[in-house]
Protein backbone atom coordinates (compact mmCIF):
# COMPACT_ATOMS: atom_id res chain seq x y z
CA UNK A 1 0.00 0.00 0.00
CA UNK A 2 1.27 3.48 -0.87
CA UNK A 3 1.87 5.78 2.07
CA UNK A 4 -0.14 8.96 2.48
CA UNK A 5 1.82 12.10 1.58
CA UNK A 6 2.24 15.11 3.81
CA UNK A 7 1.92 18.68 2.53
CA UNK A 8 5.74 18.87 2.60
CA UNK A 9 5.93 15.68 0.51
CA UNK A 10 3.52 17.16 -2.02
CA UNK A 11 5.06 20.61 -2.28
CA UNK A 12 8.69 19.47 -2.35
CA UNK A 13 8.23 17.28 -5.40
CA UNK A 14 10.21 18.19 -8.52
CA UNK A 15 7.81 18.75 -11.42
CA UNK A 16 9.11 18.90 -14.97
CA UNK A 17 7.25 21.13 -17.41
CA UNK A 18 7.20 21.75 -21.15
CA UNK A 19 9.25 24.85 -21.90
CA UNK A 20 7.09 26.51 -24.53
CA UNK A 21 8.16 29.90 -25.82
CA UNK A 22 6.55 32.72 -27.79
CA UNK A 23 3.01 32.18 -29.03
CA UNK A 24 2.97 28.62 -27.66
CA UNK A 25 3.71 29.89 -24.16
CA UNK A 26 1.17 32.69 -24.57
CA UNK A 27 -1.55 30.19 -25.50
CA UNK A 28 -0.79 27.13 -23.38
CA UNK A 29 1.49 28.24 -20.58
CA UNK A 30 3.89 25.58 -19.26
CA UNK A 31 2.04 22.24 -18.95
CA UNK A 32 3.59 19.32 -17.12
CA UNK A 33 5.61 17.12 -19.45
CA UNK A 34 3.37 14.11 -19.02
CA UNK A 35 -0.34 13.35 -19.15
CA UNK A 36 -3.18 13.25 -21.63
CA UNK A 37 -4.12 15.96 -24.14
CA UNK A 38 -7.29 15.81 -26.23
CA UNK A 39 -7.57 17.90 -29.41
CA UNK A 40 -10.85 17.90 -31.33
CA UNK A 41 -12.35 19.79 -34.25
CA UNK A 42 -14.46 19.47 -37.35
CA UNK A 43 -13.38 18.76 -40.91
CA UNK A 44 -11.55 21.72 -42.43
CA UNK A 45 -11.06 23.42 -39.06
CA UNK A 46 -7.25 23.38 -39.20
CA UNK A 47 -6.94 20.54 -36.69
CA UNK A 48 -4.48 18.47 -38.72
CA UNK A 49 -2.27 21.49 -39.33
CA UNK A 50 -2.37 22.39 -35.64
CA UNK A 51 -1.40 18.86 -34.61
CA UNK A 52 1.57 18.89 -36.98
CA UNK A 53 2.68 22.32 -35.76
CA UNK A 54 2.40 21.11 -32.17
CA UNK A 55 4.41 17.99 -33.05
CA UNK A 56 7.15 20.15 -34.54
CA UNK A 57 7.26 22.43 -31.52
CA UNK A 58 7.54 19.49 -29.11
CA UNK A 59 10.13 17.79 -31.31
CA UNK A 60 12.46 20.70 -30.58
CA UNK A 61 12.81 19.26 -27.06
CA UNK A 62 11.57 15.66 -27.17
CA UNK A 63 11.49 12.59 -29.35
CA UNK A 64 8.02 12.47 -30.95
CA UNK A 65 6.09 9.68 -32.64
CA UNK A 66 3.01 10.48 -34.73
CA UNK A 67 0.70 7.47 -34.89
CA UNK A 68 -1.22 8.13 -38.09
CA UNK A 69 -4.52 6.25 -38.26
CA UNK A 70 -6.88 8.38 -40.37
CA UNK A 71 -4.42 8.47 -43.26
CA UNK A 72 -1.65 6.29 -44.61
CA UNK A 73 1.97 7.27 -44.31
CA UNK A 74 2.21 7.55 -48.11
CA UNK A 75 -0.92 9.71 -48.52
CA UNK A 76 -0.11 12.87 -50.44
CA UNK A 77 -2.02 15.05 -47.94
CA UNK A 78 0.17 13.85 -45.08
CA UNK A 79 3.36 14.21 -47.08
CA UNK A 80 2.36 17.73 -48.14
CA UNK A 81 1.57 18.66 -44.53
CA UNK A 82 5.01 17.56 -43.32
CA UNK A 83 6.58 19.68 -46.05
CA UNK A 84 4.35 22.70 -45.37
CA UNK A 85 5.16 22.70 -41.64
CA UNK A 86 8.86 22.05 -42.27
CA UNK A 87 9.14 18.79 -40.36
CA UNK A 88 12.55 18.16 -41.94
CA UNK A 89 13.83 20.75 -39.46
CA UNK A 90 13.16 18.29 -36.62
CA UNK A 91 13.82 15.11 -38.59
CA UNK A 92 16.07 13.62 -35.90
CA UNK A 93 13.25 13.75 -33.32
CA UNK A 94 10.16 13.00 -35.42
CA UNK A 95 8.82 9.58 -36.45
CA UNK A 96 5.58 8.42 -38.06
CA UNK A 97 3.93 5.04 -37.44
CA UNK A 98 0.63 3.34 -38.16
CA UNK A 99 0.08 1.05 -35.14
CA UNK A 100 -3.01 -0.33 -33.49
CA UNK A 101 -3.18 0.13 -29.72
CA UNK A 102 -1.52 -3.18 -28.89
CA UNK A 103 1.33 -2.54 -31.31
CA UNK A 104 1.75 0.99 -29.96
CA UNK A 105 1.94 -0.37 -26.41
CA UNK A 106 4.71 -2.76 -27.44
CA UNK A 107 6.54 0.02 -29.28
CA UNK A 108 6.45 2.34 -26.28
CA UNK A 109 7.74 -0.43 -24.02
CA UNK A 110 11.05 -0.45 -25.89
CA UNK A 111 14.06 1.33 -24.42
CA UNK A 112 14.39 4.98 -25.42
CA UNK A 113 10.93 5.10 -26.95
CA UNK A 114 9.51 8.56 -27.77
CA UNK A 115 8.44 10.85 -24.95
CA UNK A 116 5.58 12.38 -26.95
CA UNK A 117 2.90 10.22 -28.59
CA UNK A 118 0.34 11.58 -31.05
CA UNK A 119 -2.67 9.40 -31.87
CA UNK A 120 -4.59 10.70 -34.88
CA UNK A 121 -7.31 9.87 -34.25
CA UNK A 122 -9.15 8.17 -31.37
CA UNK A 123 -12.11 6.76 -33.37
CA UNK A 124 -9.72 4.85 -35.64
CA UNK A 125 -8.21 2.94 -32.71
CA UNK A 126 -11.45 0.91 -32.66
CA UNK A 127 -11.09 0.09 -28.97
CA UNK A 128 -13.53 0.35 -26.08
CA UNK A 129 -13.20 3.07 -23.46
CA UNK A 130 -12.07 0.48 -20.88
CA UNK A 131 -9.33 -0.79 -23.22
CA UNK A 132 -8.23 2.78 -23.85
CA UNK A 133 -8.08 3.52 -20.12
CA UNK A 134 -5.76 0.57 -19.50
CA UNK A 135 -3.36 2.04 -22.08
CA UNK A 136 -3.80 5.57 -20.73
CA UNK A 137 -3.14 4.61 -17.10
CA UNK A 138 0.01 2.79 -18.16
CA UNK A 139 1.52 5.60 -20.20
CA UNK A 140 0.09 8.97 -19.16
CA UNK A 141 2.34 9.09 -16.07
CA UNK A 142 5.43 8.58 -18.26
CA UNK A 143 4.62 10.16 -21.62
CA UNK A 144 2.79 13.08 -23.17
CA UNK A 145 -0.19 11.48 -24.93
CA UNK A 146 -1.83 13.78 -27.49
CA UNK A 147 -5.02 12.29 -28.90
CA UNK A 148 -7.16 13.85 -31.60
CA UNK A 149 -10.89 13.45 -32.11
CA UNK A 150 -13.82 14.63 -34.20
CA UNK A 151 -16.32 17.34 -33.36
CA UNK A 152 -20.08 17.65 -33.64
CA UNK A 153 -20.63 21.36 -33.23
CA UNK A 154 -18.39 22.40 -30.35
CA UNK A 155 -18.39 19.01 -28.64
CA UNK A 156 -16.64 15.69 -29.31
CA UNK A 157 -18.71 13.65 -31.75
CA UNK A 158 -19.08 10.45 -29.71
CA UNK A 159 -19.61 9.51 -26.07
CA UNK A 160 -16.21 7.81 -25.85
CA UNK A 161 -14.42 10.89 -27.17
CA UNK A 162 -16.33 13.05 -24.71
CA UNK A 163 -15.23 10.80 -21.83
CA UNK A 164 -11.61 10.99 -22.99
CA UNK A 165 -11.90 14.78 -23.22
CA UNK A 166 -13.13 15.04 -19.61
CA UNK A 167 -10.23 12.82 -18.52
CA UNK A 168 -7.61 14.95 -20.30
CA UNK A 169 -5.44 17.56 -18.59
CA UNK A 170 -5.21 19.66 -21.74
CA UNK A 171 -8.39 20.08 -23.81
CA UNK A 172 -8.02 21.97 -27.09
CA UNK A 173 -10.93 22.71 -29.41
CA UNK A 174 -10.06 23.70 -32.98
CA UNK A 175 -12.44 25.77 -35.08
CA UNK A 176 -11.91 28.04 -38.10
CA UNK A 177 -8.11 27.95 -37.80
CA UNK A 178 -8.18 28.84 -34.12
CA UNK A 179 -7.11 26.46 -31.31
CA UNK A 180 -8.85 27.23 -28.01
CA UNK A 181 -7.44 25.76 -24.81
CA UNK A 182 -10.02 24.60 -22.27
CA UNK A 183 -7.53 22.68 -20.17
CA UNK A 184 -5.79 23.14 -16.84
CA UNK A 185 -2.90 25.22 -18.16
CA UNK A 186 -3.70 28.39 -20.08
CA UNK A 187 -1.30 31.13 -21.18
CA UNK A 188 -1.55 34.86 -20.73
CA UNK A 189 -3.56 35.46 -23.91
CA UNK A 190 -6.48 33.39 -22.64
CA UNK A 191 -5.55 30.12 -24.33
CA UNK A 192 -5.97 30.95 -28.03
CA UNK A 193 -3.59 30.01 -30.83
CA UNK A 194 -4.08 31.14 -34.44
CA UNK A 195 -3.16 28.20 -36.67
CA UNK A 196 -3.22 29.93 -40.07
CA UNK A 197 -3.44 33.71 -39.92
CA UNK A 198 -4.68 34.30 -43.47
CA UNK A 199 -7.44 31.70 -43.21
CA UNK A 200 -8.39 32.89 -39.72
CA UNK A 201 -8.69 36.53 -40.83
CA UNK A 202 -10.53 35.63 -44.03
CA UNK A 203 -13.18 33.66 -42.16
CA UNK A 204 -13.66 36.42 -39.61
CA UNK A 205 -13.89 38.97 -42.41
CA UNK A 206 -16.63 36.96 -44.09
CA UNK A 207 -18.54 36.84 -40.81
CA UNK A 208 -18.38 40.61 -40.28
Amino acid sequence: MKKALTIANIQNQTIQKIHFEGKWLDAFGSPQNRGLWFVWGGSGSGKSTFLMKLAKELALSYKVVYNLLEEECDDSDYIDRTELIGMQEVKDNFLTTNYNLDQLDTYLSARNSPKVVFIDSLPYLRKSFDEWMVFKHKWATKKILIVSGHAKGKNPSTEMQERVMFDAKMKIFVTAYLAICKGRTIGKNGGTFIIWKEGYEKLRGQQN
